[in-house]
């Protein structure tokens, strides 16, 4: 934490899913997938509360490190500790491409049988896991 007067110089980011704590770093910077588009964090932002799309999570700027990460919540408090709340969360290096690959492949072939119904549940959980596969794939670097 800064003194008092000084502005902080590293991110306490959390990387949280239901399972628990899939990072804990302290680092320069982070980029995030929120619903209205990727969006930079560095240390002395002011706190806020977003809504996060599933992507990719990049911790660090100098030293960075790829998550990809399910939809969720990202929360800056007042001290510059960040807390990113998501339902799944990899290390892109611990990706299986093929599996997502397979996964986003399978996720289109059943959205064409759907059509388009932007209110139905079954549809919104398709979109869902198609999102989820690609952002895996793109944590990956693939």
């Amino acid at each position: 934490m800064a003194a008092h007067g000084t502005l902080p110089t590293e991110l306490d980011v959390r990387l949280v899913t239901p399972k628990g704590v899939v990072a804990h770093e302290h680092t320069d910077a982070l980029t995030a997938p929120g619903e209205l588009g990727e969006f930079e964090l560095l240390p002395g932002h002011v706190p806020m509360l977003t809504a996060l799309k599933p992507g990719v999570l990049v911790i660090g700027d100098k030293d960075r490190a790829r998550y990809a990460v399910s939809a969720g919540y990202l929360r800056v408090d007042p001290s510059n500790a960040i807390e990113v709340l998501v339902e799944q969360a990899v290390l892109g290096g611990d990706v299986n491409v093929e599996t997502a690959r397979a996964d986003l492949k399978a996720g289109q072939a059943e959205l064409e049988k759907w059509g388009e119904r932007p209110t139905d549940g079954d549809w919104k959980n398709i979109i869902h896991r198609i999102a989820w596969a690609q952002a895996r794939i793109d944590a990956a670097g693939n």
